[in-house]
């Protein structure tokens, strides 16, 4: 039960602090810069903690899969690239695409490298 709460608790404070983080930058140019940051934020700094705190305590899973996993956003990335076809912005719907994708996984690739204490 205390992770369920933990979740909940977490979750709740990732997505205020999404949408906080979300208001603060602005999408200059249509551009969803605001979620694309958020976002690789959030890769980063979800795979550190995974790797860093092996044991899945209820407070490891409030921040990771309750915060982490509110203060990200799929379905807004998805929703913003749709959006950017429709106006035929497809240059910029390619790069959040491909930044997206390979900046997250380079995020996630540096927060392990990192909880491992090994960059190179």
């Amino acid at each position: 039960m205390k992770s369920f709460l933990a979740v909940g608790i977490g979750g709740f404070s990732g997505a205020i602090c999404r949408y906080s983080l979300g208001l603060a930058l602005s999408n200059n140019g249509g551009f969803p810069f605001a979620t694309l940051c958020i976002n690789l934020i959030g890769c980063f700094c979800l795979a550190w903690l995974f790797t860093t705190f092996t044991k899945r305590t209820p407070i490891i899973l409030g921040i990771c899969t309750g915060f982490f996993g509110a203060f990200t956003t799929f379905s807004t990335f998805s929703l913003e690239t749709l959006l950017l076809l429709q106006d035929s912005k497809w240059l910029q719907a390619v790069l959040y695409i491909l930044v997206s994708v390979f900046g997250g996984l380079a995020c996630a690739w540096l927060g392990f490298k990192l909880a491992k204490g090994r960059i190179v």
